[in-house]
């Protein structure tokens, strides 16, 4: 069962010891961080933060490190699809690959979709 919470730069750290996947070529794991508006989080499934932290890599990714905080380009990572309740209507949605770790969810990205890297963490 996956729990619904935002990661901080600590937790990652201690995190990344004990996390045992590595993504394969030119992709990452983020944390599914959430936006925080006036200090609560949103829980609709549709609000991803545009900052996460890189919890693995491939060893072909150059840009990111471990731990790192990105921001992603989350319009890159939009796609439209067919509703599934109602065929007449598109939806549109976060593309990435979700897995579960120790009960927590992360998403595996292509390193494309990351525009930057927070400096001075």
């Amino acid at each position: 069962m996956e729990t619904k919470s935002n990661f901080t730069k600590d937790e990652v750290i201690d995190l990344v010891t004990i996390f045992d996947l590595e993504p394969n070529f030119n992709k990452v794991i983020v944390t599914l961080n959430t936006e925080e508006i006036d200090g609560n989080l949103v829980l609709s499934d549709n609000v991803i933060a545009e900052r996460q932290y890189v919890i693995a890599k491939s060893t072909t990714s150059r840009f990111v490190e471990v731990t790192d905080e990105v921001l992603l380009d989350i319009e890159k990572m939009m796609i439209k699809e067919q509703d599934p309740n109602n065929p007449h209507e598109y939806i549109t949605r976060v593309k990435l690959t979700p897995i579960d770790f120790n009960g927590h969810m992360f998403g595996i990205i292509d390193e494309s979709v990351i525009k930057a890297k927070v400096k001075n963490q």
